[in-house]
């Protein structure tokens, strides 16, 4: 059902006066219509707590619109989405989110959408939600190198790996893609920054510059190739055969 079907009564019998006006005062800034769809099911506990955010973002700005789909009746559509678990909420056709969102942060995720941390909000949470595809469709085009170069500096061992899917996924599209990327990686494995502070950081960074094929990188590698730590010379080492 769409926002025309929904009755903003049953809506208001749903949601908080207060929290309805408080989160309406934070909309206010929202210059942008703005299209929530959201996956729910029978059964789902969650779902219900995630249905009373949307609405009271419905309830508190014109510019919000709903639309409430059940995942499992609208099978098409879930998967055309790569919806995996309930509640999902999907903002504009761009922005995914999984779980409960509070109404009040909901609200200021929909107006970071419209600032300078734009792409960084949109491309965490494709690549947290596991929209790998649209992901590396961002990073292919160039509109997330800086804040996958960002999440890569600051990840862990574990959140690396979908960061490797996106980029592996944006190389079979088009291989020349990371060559902008490659530079800053090499940049930032000749200073002293966060990308460095990291021994299986460093390893996997020469492994993707490796796997970007960008020449450039062979100085970087054969330095790291004799570095003190045995996993970190390896991975530079089987780097260097990657660019043959």
């Amino acid at each position: 059902m769409d926002d025309s079907d929904l009755d903003l009564d049953a809506l208001r019998g749903l949601t908080n006066p207060a929290e309805v006006e408080a989160v309406a005062t934070t909309l206010e800034k929202l210059t942008k219509d703005t299209e929530l769809l959201l996956f729910i099911a029978a059964g789902c506990p969650s779902c219900p707590h995630q249905v009373r955010s949307v609405a009271t973002l419905a309830l508190a700005s014109p510019k919000v619109s709903v639309d409430i789909v059940d995942a499992q009746q609208e099978a098409e559509l879930s998967a055309q989405y790569e919806v995996t678990s309930v509640p999902t909420t999907i903002v504009d056709d761009e922005l995914v989110m999984v779980g409960v969102i509070p109404a009040g942060e909901l609200a200021w995720r929909l107006l970071e959408r419209e600032g300078p941390e734009a792409e960084k909000v949109v491309f965490t949470a494709l690549v947290a939600s596991g929209r790998i595809s649209d992901a590396a469709e961002r990073l292919s085009d160039g509109r997330a190198k800086e804040v996958f170069l960002d999440m890569w500096s600051k990840s862990t061992m574990e959140s690396r790996m979908g960061l490797f899917l996106v980029a592996e996924e944006a190389l079979q599209w088009n291989p020349d893609a990371l060559r902008d990327l490659s530079a800053l990686l090499i940049e930032g494995l000749q200073g002293d920054g966060s990308l460095t502070q990291d021994p299986s950081r460093v390893g996997d960074t020469a492994d993707l510059l490796g796997q970007i094929g960008d020449p450039a990188a062979r100085p970087v590698l054969e330095a790291l190739s004799r570095d003190s730590n045995e996993e970190v010379a390896e991975a530079a080492s089987d780097a260097l055969e990657e660019l043959g």
